[in-house]
Order: structure tokens, then sequence, then C-alpha cells
């Protein structure tokens, strides 16, 4: 029997957003390709959970959950809770800015908590499944957008009494940093990485400008390596779910969201935040029916992420996409909670992507599915990722000042080029691929398995 390899991503990961579960299954399935490993995560729960090869840790354990909340628009509890949180944290940077250097007195009791464990203790109750963050084999940090001082001082208290090294696979930076503790207190910890890699050449540079001698590359997201289901449990779960009937016809599945650079920034002549919104319903609407007046296909939204809370859930938003076309139910729905690696295998099994989560279109690339990006010129994913990395740069439409026949005339180019663009998608995927085992062959070497 193989050995099991066990891996920290030390971040926050909310797996309802099944993009974040991507990111992390890609980190296994490039890394330990092949060999059977488990993944392990901090999430916003409140009890340690096992599920599918993912050990779930609450954040709260690691870091405490007001270092987490972000400014938000809103005037619910939360929303206002959030928010003068995220201020307080910005005023701090301000007038105290070696506040970063503490660490979290949350994560101070859970390291001493594990210490005990370590040394013969029982797990008390109220850490339940804490012990099992003495399986780790390595730490791989870097995930997505959420590197910063916090996971930095988590992975120094973990190496402090694992004897576990650490990589960076998948970064990316802000452009800046608001301080320089920030800066000290990262490299402190990053300088000792194994390896280094960057998904995109914007956060290489930030690195070469602010961490000069650390060595680091640029290489593909790892959510493009994630493997999707088999061919088989898909047809089985469509079959389930009443939905495998919607492919005797070729299908345009659809993923939508408003995140900030779509509910912030785009449709510049509206003023208000709701006006966006309203602006951006509307818009996608008249694309899809536009879609369903010229072609004999059917539409099916997929939910990329399904929380936390009603603003990310992907359902409430395509729902209210639906509402607003001419004949509703020509569109469809999937409302289950499914896994990354399914939503990927049914992106695979259909013909084309109309999208504004950046993973669906990532998924889309690794498995040669053409695509429409509906995007915001603010959102740096879309040029470093989708246009440098992918070639996608024809694939994409901009919501800031967006004109309605342009969009329609993209949408018929994209699709009436569609069988070209598979096939430069696979060369592409086949390149990406490439990088990935190079980076394996380093990781491999580094972390000596």
């Amino acid at each position: 029997m193989k050995d099991m390899k066990h891996f920290l991503v030390p971040e926050l990961v909310p797996l309802e957003n099944k993009g974040e579960e991507a990111i992390v299954r890609g980190i296994g399935d490039v890394v330990f390709q092949g060999e059977a490993y488990e993944i392990h995560l901090f999430d916003e729960v409140e009890d340690y959970y096992f599920k599918d090869g993912v050990h779930v840790y609450p954040v709260k354990w690691f870091m405490s959950p007001w270092l987490n909340r972000e400014f938000g628009l809103g005037v619910s509890y939360e929303k206002i809770r959030d928010s003068l949180q995220s201020l307080i944290r910005n005023l701090l940077h301000k007038i105290y800015p070696s506040w970063v250097c503490r660490k979290d007195r949350g994560l101070l009791n859970t390291i001493r908590v594990l210490t005990n464990i370590k040394n013969g203790e029982s797990c008390p109750s109220e850490y339940r499944g804490l012990e099992n963050i003495l399986k780790l084999d390595y730490i791989i940090a870097g995930h997505d957008g959420a590197m910063d001082e916090r996971v930095c001082h988590i992975v120094d208290l973990l190496q402090s009494i694992l004897d576990i090294p650490l990589g960076v696979f998948g970064i990316e930076f802000p452009q800046s940093f608001k301080s320089k503790y920030i800066v000290s207190e990262q490299y402190r910890v990053l300088r000792r990485s194994k390896f280094f890699y960057c998904r995109t050449k914007a956060s290489k540079a930030v690195v070469d400008k602010y961490f000069p001698d650390i060595n680091a590359f640029v290489k593909p997201d790892p959510a493009f390596g994630m493997s999707p289901s088999s061919a088989e449990k898909v047809d089985e779960f469509l079959e389930s779910n009443g939905l495998l009937e919607l492919f005797d016809k070729p299908v345009i599945v659809c993923t939508t969201c408003e995140t900030g650079p779509i509910a912030r920034y785009c449709f510049e002549n509206v003023a208000s935040p709701s006006g966006k919104l309203e602006a951006h319903r509307k818009l996608y609407a008249k694309l899809i029916d536009h879609v369903v007046n010229k072609l004999d296909v059917s539409v099916l939204f997929l939910p990329h992420a399904i929380g936390p809370g009603k603003a990310l859930d992907d359902r409430f938003v395509a729902e209210e996409v639906i509402s607003k076309l001419e004949n509703p139910e020509k569109a469809h729905l999937l409302r289950k909670d499914i896994s990354g690696v399914l939503l990927k295998a049914i992106i695979s099994k259909s013909e084309f992507l109309i999208a504004e989560r950046i993973h669906s279109m990532i998924g889309a690339v690794s498995v040669n599915t053409p695509f429409m990006c509906l995007g915001s010129k603010t959102d740096r994913r879309i040029n470093g990722i989708l246009g440098e990395m992918a070639g996608a740069v024809e694939s994409v439409f901009y919501m800031n000042s967006p004109n309605e026949m342009a969009m329609f005339n993209k949408f018929d180019t994209l699709w009436e080029k569609r069988g070209e663009e598979k096939n430069r998608l696979r060369m592409v995927s086949d390149d990406f691929a490439r990088q990935h085992k190079d980076a394996r062959d380093v990781i491999s070497e580094e972390f000596k398995f």
C-alpha cells in the first residue's frame, strides 16, 4: 500500500467556494500525482471534520475571526461588524503598524495545546481533531491570494514544534504592502521555502521587488491541475438529478457572481451599488436571451460558490438572472452543493461556457471547453491568468462600460470559432501539464519523496 502524504494549506480556505477547493485539490494532484494524499486546511467551521480526503479545522483556532473579516456593503449585523473590524485593522496599519508583528492570542493557545498533545497529553474536547495536525509531512502555502503575515505566524509556530518543510505554490500577492513590518514578517518565514511558485508575472514582480533574494518562478495556477470526476460519475450524477437529458442537445453552462470587481467597478454609468447589481443581472439575461433565441442549445447555470452568505451564493445571482429572461424556462439551475471535481467534469461535458467565476474558466481551459468571460478591467486575474497564461484575451468581454451589441457579436464569434479554440486550449493545457510536471520534479526533490 502506498504511503499517505499529508500536507497543510495554512490559509483560510472557504470550501463553499469550489474555486478554492480546486486550488487545494490541484496542489495535491500536481504535487503528489498518482500517490495517496490528504489535505489539511482551515475554514469557517465550528468543529473539526474529515471528508473526501480533507481535514478541516476551525480557522478560529489559528486566527481570530476579526482578522479575516472584510469590508462590504450591507446593513445586516454581520456586514456592519465585518466592515468595522476591517476599518479597525486599516486604522492600526496607519497609527500602529508594528501591531502585525504580534502573534494572535488564539494561535498561541492552539500551539500550546498542540505541543501538549505532542508530548503525550490527551486532546481537550474543545480542540477535538487537532491531534491530526501531528500527521503533517509538508506545508504548501500561497493558496490563491490568502498569504499574509498571519499565515506566516501560523507556519512559523508550526515549524517550531514540527520538523516539516515549507513550500510556496500558486501565490498571488497584492501590488504593494501596507507597511514595512508586513514585509519583514512575511520575509522572515517565506525565505525558508524550498520552492516558490507564483501564479502570475505580476506576483513574481512583487516578490522580486520586496523579497529580492527569494528565487521565484511563474507556474500555472495549481487549480489547472485538479483532475475532474470520471465521465461515468458525471453521467450518473446528472441522471440522478434529472439533468442528463439536457445533454441531448449541445449544452452551454454558465457561472455568475457579484464579487467586488463586478459589483463595485462595472457599469460605470450607474452610480448606486444596487443599480450596478440590477444592471449586471439584466445584461447577463439579455445575453442568454440572445443565445437561446439564436441557437438550439440547453443552458445550465452552475454554482461555483454557495457562500459564505447570500451575497456570495451564485445560486441567488443565477435565479435573479433567470427571472429576467424572456422565457425563464429555457435556462436551468443546478442548486445542489457538489464538489469542484464534479463541476469541472460537467464543464468538460459541455459545448461552451459563459463565465464570471475565474476558476470555472480555469477548469474550462484544462478540459478544453471554449468559453466567454464576462469580467472587469479591475480584476488582475483576468489579464494575468486568462490573458497572459491561457492566451484567451479574445475570449474576454469587459462590463465596465458594456455595449449590448458588442457583447452579442463577441459571443457569436466565439461560438462560431469554438472548434478552433478547443484545439488551441488543448495545446495550452498540454503545456500547463508539462510546466506542472517540471514543478513537481523540483518539489519531489526538495521535499524528498
